[in-house]
C-alpha cells in the first residue's frame, strides 16, 4: 500500500505530492517552494528516487531542478511538453523568480526520461504506474495512476477543469481527454488534483458541470 502527502506550494497554490512506500518516495509536480516540500521528505526520513510531472507548466515544476541537484534523481515528463519546458526561463521571469539580481531562483530542469504519448505503464523502484495521456490543458498532460489514486494534474479540479485558453492548450483535445478519462476508472477512485482539494470521480460525475455530459 502506498501513502501520499499533499503540499500546497508557494505559487498559485499548486499541489505537490510526495508518494511514499516504506522509506522510498517519488515527488510529483514539485512546484515553487523547495524547502517547503523537502521538509516533509527530511522530517520523515524518506529517500527520493524520482520526480514525475503531470505537465511542464512552471507552477508544477519550479523546484524540480533543486530536487535533481539535491538527490541526483531522474525527472520524468511527457515528450509533448518539450516546447513548454524550453520556455521555462520566460515563465520564471514572468513570475519574478528567474534572475533576481545575481541569483537565479528557479532553474530549468533537465528531463532525463521522456514519456511517449502512447506509453501505458511506468515502473520506478517498487512503484508501478498506469499512465493516461490526457492532452488539452497542455499538449503532453498525463495522469499517473497507482492503486486507487489518480494524480491528474490540471485535467480536473473539484467542481471544474483545467484551463484551455493558454498557449498550446486545446479545447478539442480537452473534451476528448475528459470523455476518455471519466469512462476509464471506477467511480470511487481518488483524484489528486493540481490545485485545490482532492476529490473522487463519483463526486465529480455527480456535481461537476464540466464532466456530467461525458459519462456513458
Amino acid at each position: 500500500m502506498v501513502h501520499y502527502q499533499r503540499i500546497v506550494t508557494e505559487l498559485l497554490d499548486e499541489n505537490a505530492y510526495i508518494l511514499y512506500n516504506n522509506k522510498e518516495c517519488i515527488i510529483i509536480d514539485p512546484g515553487f517552494g523547495f524547502e517547503l516540500i523537502n521538509s516533509f521528505i527530511t522530517s520523515n526520513h524518506l529517500k527520493p528516487i524520482a520526480i514525475l510531472a503531470t505537465h511542464a507548466h512552471f507552477d508544477h515544476i519550479a523546484s524540480a531542478s533543486n530536487f535533481i541537484k539535491e538527490y541526483d534523481i531522474d525527472f520524468y515528463l511527457c515528450k509533448d511538453e518539450s516546447l513548454i519546458l524550453e520556455n521555462f526561463e520566460k515563465a520564471a521571469d514572468f513570475w519574478g523568480v528567474g534572475n533576481v539580481g545575481s541569483n537565479i531562483v528557479a532553474q530549468r530542469p533537465k528531463a532525463s526520461h521522456w514519456i511517449s504519448n502512447d506509453q501505458e505503464n511506468l515502473t520506478i523502484g517498487s512503484f508501478n504506474f498506469l499512465i493516461i495521456f490526457n492532452p488539452g490543458h497542455s499538449p503532453g498532460s498525463i495522469s499517473f495512476v497507482i492503486e486507487d489514486l489518480v494524480f491528474c494534474g490540471d485535467l480536473i479540479f473539484r467542481g471544474s477543469i483545467g484551463r484551455t485558453d493558454l498557449p498550446l492548450s486545446s479545447p478539442r483535445d480537452m473534451s476528448k481527454s475528459l470523455e476518455f478519462f471519466v469512462n476509464s476508472f471506477t467511480s470511487d477512485c481518488k483524484l489528486l488534483t493540481g490545485h485545490g482539494e482532492e476529490t473522487t470521480l463519483y463526486e465529480e460525475l455527480r456535481t461537476n458541470p464540466y464532466l456530467i455530459k461525458y459519462e456513458k
